[in-house]
């Protein structure tokens, strides 16, 4: 099977994201807890939930882009072959 380290890494990828996502979300939690005012405690937990949810997104499409290429290239070249069939 082609591209197999690709699709090893797209697939760590999608666990990393995830892994990391609930990670930001204790952490974000943790530290509103610790924060001294409460608007600092709604500003650690809003923003490190966005910042989370940012990077888990963005993991994810590059995680989605790598198979959209793998997908690409295969197609390409079974057109390729069935082109030099005729």
């Amino acid at each position: 099977m082609k591209h197999q380290t690709l699709r090893i890494a797209a697939t760590l990828l999608t666990v990393l994201a995830w892994v990391m996502g609930a990670i930001g979300a204790v952490v974000s939690v943790l530290v509103g807890i610790g924060a001294a005012t409460a608007v600092a405690k709604i500003g650690f937990v809003l923003g490190g939930f966005i910042i989370s949810a940012f990077s888990v997104i963005m993991m994810l499409a590059i995680s989605k882009l790598i198979y959209l290429f793998i997908a690409i290239e295969e197609h390409l070249a079974k057109i390729a072959n069935s082109a030099g069939d005729k």
